[in-house]
Order: C-alpha cells, then sequence, then structure tokens
C-alpha cells in the first residue's frame, strides 16, 4: 500500500510517498517558471504534475491526500491555492487514484497533536520520525499529510 501526501502552492507541488508500514518511500517535487504570473504558470505546474504522478506509477497508489486551501486575509491567494488544489484533484481523479482533501488543522492535531501546530513543530516531528529527508518544510508537511491518510485508511484516527 502506498499513501502520498500533497502540499499545494501556486508555485510547487510537494509530495511524499509512504508504505503502510509507515516508511518514506519517496519525495517529490513539481516547479514551474514562477517568474511568470499565476495564469501564465498554471498550466505548466499542472503539466508538470501530471508528468510526475506518470513516473511515480499513479496506478499503485491506494490513496492520495491534498492539503486544503488555506485561509488568508487576501482573497487572491485563497482563489489561486483553491484552482491548484481543484486541479490537481482533478487530475489524480482522473489518473484514478482514490483522493481525499484534509484540513491542515485536522492533520496538525492528529499527526502533531495541535491543530495549529507551527512550522518547527512539524519539521522536528517529521525529522524524529523519518530522519534528516527534508530540505524544504513542504516536504516534511506532506509526509505528515500522507501519514494522517494511512492511519485515516486504517481507522487509528
Amino acid at each position: 500500500m502506498r499513501y502520498l501526501g500533497l502540499d499545494t502552492s501556486s508555485k510547487a507541488i510537494h509530495g511524499v510517498i509512504l508504505d503502510e508500514q509507515e516508511n518514506l518511500l519517496s519525495t517529490h517535487k513539481v516547479i514551474c517558471n514562477t517568474k511568470n504570473p499565476f495564469k501564465e504558470r498554471f498550466s505548466e505546474l499542472l503539466t508538470n504534475f501530471m508528468n510526475e504522478l506518470w513516473d511515480i506509477d499513479a496506478v499503485t497508489l491506494d490513496l492520495a491526500l491534498i492539503e486544503e486551501p488555506i485561509f488568508a486575509q487576501n482573497r487572491n491567494v485563497v482563489r489561486t491555492l483553491s484552482e491548484v488544489v481543484g486541479a490537481v484533484w482533478a487530475i489524480l481523479s482522473i489518473a484514478d487514484v482514490p483522493t481525499k482533501l484534509v484540513d491542515n488543522g485536522t492533520w496538525k492535531k492528529n499527526i502533531i497533536g495541535n491543530g495549529k501546530s507551527k512550522k518547527c513543530d512539524i519539521m522536528k516531528y517529521a525529522t524524529e520520525k523519518w530522519g534528516d529527508k527534508f530540505p524544504e518544510q513542504d516536504y516534511a508537511d506532506s509526509a505528515c499529510i500522507a501519514l494522517y491518510g494511512l492511519k485515516e485508511s486504517d481507522n487509528v484516527i
């Protein structure tokens, strides 16, 4: 069984795959040309995500978890994040990957123990669990999101 946790933004999509024993199998980062405005880089980001999904053999994924868009004071940020999350969800659906969305407070509470965990708390947890394998915060978030999916599917949470 393989679980994919995804942390998205308008500039990159980070993913981590765990197996059913909670071992970290791989990390993935999909990027695009961030010099272009979002409307111009959106299709590049999604095309790159589709290619990465093909490379990791999506049909062998048992569950993908995407962090829901966070609430931000700026409505443009919320809209942009929502567009990326929705498009990623659609691509996973077309690839027949079972997918769930999860609120950041939910996975943080169930994995870290506090729904308002800070970045340093998440990195500390991820590093203690999987070692120094996270050059960026978004990888640690993705690993914890995947772990939430694994535990949820086992009805542990």
